[in-house]
C-alpha cells in the first residue's frame, strides 16, 4: 500500500510540473485594484474568492501565495488536496453540503493563528455558477482580513460541458486576471448587512471576470 502511495505522489508531482510548464507558455495580462496587487505581492493575509470556474488556472496562478484552501469533501477533491499539499499549501476540507460550517471554522481558526491567507471557490463545489454563497464573508468578518475578488478568461480555451463550465486553457493561450477592489466586512455583520456583502461580492467577482472577458475579447462560455 505504502509503495502505491509513493508511486501516487511521484506521478502526481510529474503531473503537476507538466501543468506548470503548460500553464508557463501562456501570455499573463494582469490589472487590478492597486491596493489588492499590494497586499497579494506582499503576501499580506486576505482571502481570495474565485469563481469555479477559474479554478484551474488560478490555483496555479496563486501557486506561491501560501493559504488555506478550501477544497471539496468529495473523493475527486482528494486529489486536488493532494496537489495543493506539494505546491506547499494547506488545503481544508469541506463543501456547503458536506462539512462547510465547520471548514469556515477551521479556515478561521488558521487564519488567525497563522500567516496563511485563504482561497476560497465563491460558489461552491456545486453552484448555482456565479451566485456567491456566504462563506467568503463569514470568514472576512470573523477574521478582519479583506476578500480580493479574482476575474478570469483565457482565449482560446476549453469549456468543460459541467455545471461551472470550467476554463481549461490552451497552450500559448492569452489569459487575463483581473483583481477586484478589497472588500472588508464589519465584525459584526448579521442578517441583512451580512446579505449586502455577499451581493456585492458577487457584484465584484462579475465585474472582475467580464472585465478579463473584455481585455482580451473572449465570449466565454455559450
Amino acid at each position: 500500500m505504502k509503495d502505491r502511495e509513493r508511486s501516487g505522489s511521484t506521478g502526481l508531482k510529474v503531473l503537476l510540473k507538466t501543468v506548470e510548464l503548460y500553464m508557463a507558455s501562456c501570455r499573463l495580462v494582469l490589472e487590478g485594484h492597486p491596493e489588492s496587487i499590494d497586499m497579494i505581492r506582499q503576501n499580506q493575509q486576505a482571502i481570495g474568492a474565485l469563481w469555479h470556474s477559474a479554478l484551474l488556472y488560478t490555483l496555479y496562478h496563486f501557486r506561491k501565495n501560501r493559504a488555506a484552501i478550501m477544497v471539496s469533501a468529495s473523493a475527486d477533491g482528494e486529489w486536488v488536496a493532494r496537489a495543493l499539499k506539494i505546491w506547499g499549501q494547506h488545503p481544508v476540507r469541506g463543501s456547503r453540503l458536506k462539512g462547510g460550517v465547520a471548514a469556515i471554522r477551521d479556515m478561521t481558526r488558521l487564519l488567525k493563528t497563522t500567516n496563511l491567507s485563504a482561497g476560497i471557490v465563491a460558489d461552491g463545489a456545486t453552484g448555482p455558477a456565479y451566485i456567491a454563497q456566504k462563506g467568503p464573508v463569514i470568514l472576512a468578518r470573523d477574521t478582519g482580513f479583506p476578500i480580493i475578488p479574482t476575474g478570469f478568461a483565457a482565449r482560446p480555451a476549453l469549456y468543460f460541458r459541467s455545471w461551472d463550465r470550467m476554463v481549461m486553457p490552451f497552450p500559448f493561450s492569452k489569459i487575463a486576471m483581473i483583481y477586484g477592489p478589497p472588500i472588508y466586512v464589519p465584525p459584526r455583520s448579521r442578517g441583512r448587512e451580512l446579505e449586502n456583502f455577499r451581493q456585492l461580492l458577487e457584484k465584484e467577482l462579475n465585474k472582475a471576470t467580464i472585465k478579463a472577458r473584455r481585455l482580451i475579447k473572449s465570449r466565454g462560455p455559450r
